[in-house]
């Protein structure tokens, strides 16, 4: 018995009951990869096409992971960036004695006290709008004194990347990735490898399935590139990530 034909049987056992109906599974060391198998159809019609371990999935909040905390790193690195620095030296609407000591470290640790999530698209697009709005919030606790995960904190730490780095924060994570891995690993898949994707679902917001578009509303209001989301790839792109980054040890 091959020592992860167990963990193929749970995956395919969700697959049989509907719990998904497409996965794609790699297990490796920093080495190498030493299991990777696809799981299901890219939809639950009986004709839609046999999952690939080629195939591109929807990364949601891995690229917060990936792309956003790598350039961070990486303009920390260059000095163009300091953990250290208030988030007012980049964003100057960012004001008010209770977040006036908030620093790009409370924002990549989930401790700035922004709310974790609001649904944004309803009312607002584009940077300038996201970012003002984020930036009237009123904190929900004492900053660096709790973890509560953040959407909205990774999404100022998208728009600082810009300022720092120069250029748009796809730009910057596209040049990054590409030194990653040769699997797709992408923000606004082309139309023509939609065929690669796997369907995230159907949106009654937007009134279509998506295919090749991001999930995340907020994100598809910034132009599909963002720092909490955005991010496409296959398995094998995210397991060649998480190679670099054990290699790096």
């Amino acid at each position: 018995m091959n020592r992860f034909d167990r963990a193929a049987e749970v995956v395919q056992a969700g697959v049989d009951a509907r719990a998904f109906p497409a996965a794609v599974v790699e297990v490796g060391t920093r080495g190498a990869m030493l299991w990777q198998q696809a799981f299901g159809r890219l939809d639950y019609e009986l004709e839609s096409a046999a999952t690939e371990t080629s195939t591109i999935f929807d990364l949601a909040s891995l690229t917060k992971v990936i792309a956003t905390t790598s350039l961070v790193m990486q303009l920390v690195e260059r000095g163009a960036l300091a953990l250290s620095d208030p988030i007012r030296k980049w964003i100057p609407e960012w004001r008010g004695k209770d977040r006036e000591n908030v620093t790009l470290r409370s924002l990549l640790t989930h401790s700035s006290g922004l709310t974790a999530w609001l649904p944004f698209y309803r009312d607002y697009s584009g940077r300038q709008e996201f970012q003002h709005a984020i930036c009237l919030l009123p904190l929900e606790y004492l900053p660096d004194t709790q973890a509560i995960y953040s959407d909205l904190g990774f999404i100022l730490l998208g728009f600082i990347v810009e300022d720092a780095g120069g250029r748009s924060f796809e730009s910057q994570a596209t040049q990054l990735l590409d030194t990653v891995t040769p699997a797709p690993l992408m923000f606004n898949p082309p139309p023509e490898i939609r065929s690669s994707i796997a369907p995230t679902e159907h949106d009654s917001w937007r009134g279509r399935r998506l295919v090749g578009e991001v999930h995340d509303e907020n994100c598809w209001a910034l132009g599909g590139a963002a720092g909490h989301a955005g991010l496409f790839g296959t398995a094998q792109a995210v397991g060649d990530f998480a190679r670099s980054i054990l290699g790096a040890l």
